[in-house]
């Protein structure tokens, strides 16, 4: 290669370099508000019915005061938060504990576009749960400590971060 085209060529090299770096840092492309938030709704009641079905007991109920709505989280980032479903029963204590809820949810997960649960949670203050996300900023997460808590939610692209 003539001395002359070096420079240039390793200077592309260079700026292609920078920019796969830059876009495999970036993460996840975000959905808007309005396309999660119908889908991960679905997810959340899909969720609840699968659990209901499987363990009948007390109801999943919406918890007061946790209402679907969207906040920016620390970093900046939107984030949208489904409603929060509660049910009175231990997942913790049903037959097979939480390795039966993950059989009986992973097929619902995998419906709506998230990983399969394989193991559960290390949490503090007396929480157990298991959690899974969706590649996409979405994530959901079932705790128990006494009552069972769904939440379901994703960092969205909305800038101005209100629902309309």
């Amino acid at each position: 290669m003539p001395h002359g085209l070096r420079r240039p060529a390793l200077a592309l090299v260079l700026i292609l370099g920078a920019g796969l770096a830059a876009a495999s840092c970036s993460g996840p492309s975000l959905p808007s508000a309005a396309d999660a938030g119908p889908r991960l709704q679905q997810l959340s009641t899909d969720l609840a019915a699968a659990l209901s079905a499987a363990y009948p007991g007390a109801p999943w109920l919406s918890v007061p005061g946790q209402a679907t709505n969207l906040s920016k989280n620390d970093a900046g980032t939107c984030h949208l938060t489904i409603g929060t479903l509660r049910s009175k029963e231990s997942l913790r204590d049903v037959p097979g504990g939480w390795a039966a809820v993950m059989k009986t949810v992973n097929p619902v997960l995998r419906e709506g576009g998230f990983a399969d649960v394989t193991r559960t949670d290390s949490l503090k203050g007396g929480y157990t749960g298991i959690s899974s996300t969706d590649g996409h900023g979405g994530e959901v997460k079932i705790s128990e400590k006494g009552a069972t808590e769904i939440s379901v939610g994703s960092d969205v692209s909305d800038k101005d971060c209100s629902l309309q």
